[in-house]
């Protein structure tokens, strides 16, 4: 096959030799003589020798010419595929550029290698071709074609991004650019470590066989990573100058145990607590960290670990809020006065400051009640549907709702379905102090407790989800707990307060403010860079709609976020503007009204990868069409492209060819004579 098979048109002028051979002919005159018979032979032997010297030079000169038309034409071997095919290519590269990808390889970082094998491709095809280079980060501006300089340019200028896309979105962005290419053959490179979990194929519909398919891997050197993986407080609500736990889980994938490495955490980037954990293999390791809160207000968490040379998910960012108090409305059918609804009201009003509660005989309007983080429902008769429905908002809102039936058990369908009471006296005959509504109120387990007597009992069952906190003599449940998928819980008591003890045991005030701790959800917010989920910050009682939102971060980062109007609150969305990971503080007018934290995907840090020989089994499979996996060195990739794709170029024997035929008409002119002397 021919690079410029235009050129070959230039074999028509081997005429010119031909017929300038033709014209300079000798012509031999005839000339008397007295007697030639001796000369007969003679002249018949220089006759013969001068017509073979002049069609040698004559061959020997069309065969120069031949050979250096032929030579520029480019001639090249066939490849040994048949995705080589004569013409332009259009040739899309895809360098992984993801965390992962700063592992060493080698002879250097994967990305470097990456790189000089993403060069020598660029390098390996003709500068006439159309080159589309991009990485992970999937920029914008990457999504048109380059010159040969222009992809040299681009590939030089590649750096780790903080991306992993799968495989399925590397190829289709492929595929819609080499769509926008007419008359070309289309071809696709992805270098890449063959991560396992970018790299799934099971669910992915087989590629495009318009566009011939190439996979460069790249290998890392065998080395255990270690990560944080999540975290998450104990207690739901954070005050002002409390003692805080915070869990901390750190995936692994080391085979050999390790003891005693270190752990940091930092608050608003100030050290506050040192740890250390152990690993062991097969599975996450668990640990605590302890610190004291601050002031109230946003705050921003960093947890660290050391860990080389993957350092990338070494540090985990989440941001939390430490509230000042919990908002409780305490919405009773008795009036304030009843002795019942004066206990609650003090149970809520010893706790110094804690529980900030206010009474009410009717329910507010849904905006005000959004404003609070508990709902006592106490003594309620047969509310109405508005009123329940009001209270599901709240519930699905995030608010947490603490029922109390009266003594005819009225009102309670819409919890409890036909609930009535099972009459008879006896006491409380278990309690789950393990679980984290009572595990902070004693230290240790107590022994011969007094249990709550009580003379009547809810008559139903827990349902499936129920958590039963209670339990009475006669085994109904006494307390339980129902979670809510949108966080708001439902605290259900199966007595009530106008009869029995409860209200004078030493169990009543402590149950009535772990309700109201736990009913404020301050859990630690923490996103990762691939979610597309929105931050939702809720709305405030009596709050304006016009503000002005911005997102800030560490070394200057800012950014203005699309803010939605829902239900819970305003939701802020960024788009990609947010690429980095880290601690980000959510300003609403200059003031800091919520932080957040943007982690790597703990899928990033398994840096297990696919056999090449493996996944291309896979592939097959799956019935995909044949994908050339390339496994050789950066040096070897020219000779591929050559064999592969554009043929072996063998312009070079044509130009040696020439010679050897000049030489050879040298010698025929300067040495003739001398070989039959």
């Amino acid at each position: 096959m021919w690079g410029r098979p235009d050129i070959l048109w230039g074999l028509l002028a081997l005429a010119i030799p031909v017929a300038l051979h033709l014209l300079q002919l000798r012509r031999f005159k005839r000339v008397a003589f007295s007697n030639v018979a001796f000369l007969r032979d003679v002249q018949k032997e220089t006759r013969s020798r001068h017509r073979l010297r002049n069609l040698l030079i004559l061959l020997a000169r069309l065969l120069a010419f031949g050979c250096l038309i032929l030579a520029f034409a480019d001639p090249m071997l066939t490849p040994e595929s048949k995705a080589g095919e004569a013409g332009r290519n259009a040739v899309s590269i895809y360098v992984d550029t993801s965390p992962s990808m700063m592992a060493s390889g080698e002879s250097a970082p994967l990305l470097q290698e990456a790189k000089g094998k993403a060069n020598a491709l660029v390098e390996s095809f003709a500068e006439t071709d159309l080159f589309h280079v991009f990485t992970s980060g999937f920029s914008g501006q990457d999504q048109r074609f380059l010159t040969q300089p222009e992809a040299l340019e681009r590939v030089a200028s590649i750096q780790l991004s903080s991306h992993s896309p799968g495989l399925e979105s590397v190829m289709e962005r492929s595929l819609d650019q080499l769509g926008r290419a007419e008359s070309v053959s289309r071809r696709a490179f992805w270098i890449s470590d063959v991560q396992e979990s970018s790299h799934e194929v099971n669910t992915m519909m087989p590629p495009d066989t318009t566009v011939s398919w190439h996979l460069l891997p790249v290998q890392a050197n065998p080395s255990p990573n270690l990560w944080v993986d999540s975290v998450w407080f104990e207690t739901p609500l954070a005050l002002p100058d409390r003692e805080a736990e915070l869990h901390v889980r750190i995936g692994h994938d080391a085979r050999d145990g390790v003891d005693g490495l270190p752990l940091q955490l930092r608050v608003d980037g100030v050290p506050e607590a040192l740890g250390s954990f152990n690993v062991v293999p097969g599975m996450p390791t668990d640990t605590v960290l302890r610190f004291t809160h601050g002031a109230p207000g946003p705050h921003l968490v960093e947890v660290r670990l050391d860990d080389a040379p993957v350092s990338f998910d070494d540090v985990h960012h989440v941001g939390y809020n430490v509230s000042s108090g919990v908002k409780a409305l305490h919405w009773s059918g008795g009036a304030l006065q009843d002795k019942t609804t004066q206990a609650v009201q003090q149970a809520f009003e010893s706790s110094d400051g804690l529980v900030e509660v206010d009474w009410v005989q009717s329910l507010p309007t849904s905006p005000a009640l959004m404003g609070y983080d508990l709902l006592v429902v106490h003594a309620i008769d047969e509310p109405s549907l508005g009123a329940v429905s009001l209270v599901r908002e709240f519930m699905s809102l995030g608010g947490t709702v603490m029922v109390l039936p009266d003594s005819m058990a009225s009102g309670l369908s819409w919890v409890a379905g036909e609930a009535s009471w099972v009459r008879g006296e006896g006491r409380v005959t278990e309690v789950q102090w393990s679980h984290p509504l009572f595990k902070p109120v004693f230290r240790s387990v107590p022994s011969r407790v007094d249990w709550p007597a009580y003379d009547r009992i809810l008559d139903r069952r827990p349902r499936a989800q129920e958590e039963v906190l209670a339990t009475a003599a006669n085994g109904l449940p006494y307390l339980t707990r129902m979670p809510s998928e949108e966080g708001g819980d439902l605290y259900l008591l199966g007595t009530c307060l106008e009869t029995g003890n409860f209200v004078r045991h030493g169990l009543f005030v402590p149950t009535l403010l772990r309700v109201a701790e736990s009913a404020r959800h301050g859990a630690a917010l923490a996103q990762r860079l691939d979610d597309t989920e929105a931050l939702t910050v809720p709305r405030q009682p009596g709050q304006r709609r016009d503000h002005t939102w911005r997102i800030v971060g560490v070394e200057g980062v800012q950014v203005v976020p699309e803010p939605r109007s829902t239900p819970q609150g305003t939701s802020l969305r960024w788009s990609d503007a947010l690429t980095e990971p880290g601690g980000y503080t959510v300003l609403r007018n200059d003031t800091a009204v919520a932080t957040f934290g943007l982690n790597h995907s703990p899928n990033e840090s398994n840096l297990a990868v696919w056999d090449v020989e493996a996944w291309r089994e896979r592939t097959v499979s799956l019935g995909w069409p044949e994908i050339q996996i390339w496994t050789q060195p950066e040096g070897q990739l020219r000779n591929l492209v050559e064999q592969h794709i554009s043929g072996k170029r063998v312009a070079w024997y044509f130009f040696a060819a020439a010679l050897m035929a000049l030489a050879f008409e040298t010698l025929l002119l300067r040495r003739w004579n001398n070989l039959f002397s």
